[in-house]
């Protein structure tokens, strides 16, 4: 098998980076290293293929998604109760948030 290479540039706060790169040190490792580790183990394991599956079989697909979906709503709902009253934009996003997912919910039960 060929070996690839990719680049990949992150945009993160500075204190962040810092943190990073002086706990790969510490430990003795490249940042390299750690972030191709990171990106290997997030790579799905199996193959998927939509394409070949019938109507029921994607109707049920998507049946799980939108229960993926109503979970995560539900967890972002939660978390935005739980915002203290002086947080109002972190409260909107999440508002936002909700109710962008509330409609691709939506949109996906229409659609099947």
């Amino acid at each position: 098998m060929a070996d690839t290479m990719t680049q990949i540039k992150f945009t993160i706060e500075t204190d962040i980076v810092s943190s990073f790169k002086t706990q790969c040190a510490s430990d003795g490792v490249s940042m390299t290293s750690v972030i191709r580790q990171w990106m290997n183990s997030q790579r799905p394991t199996k193959e998927v293929r939509l394409k070949t599956l019938t109507r029921p079989q994607r109707r049920k697909a998507v049946t799980v998604i939108v229960g993926l979906l109503n979970e995560v709503l539900e967890m972002e709902s939660q978390y935005r109760d739980s915002i203290p009253e002086q947080f109002t934009q972190r409260y909107e996003m999440s508002d936002q948030t909700c109710e962008q997912l509330a409609e691709a919910i939506s949109s996906l039960e229409e659609a099947f």
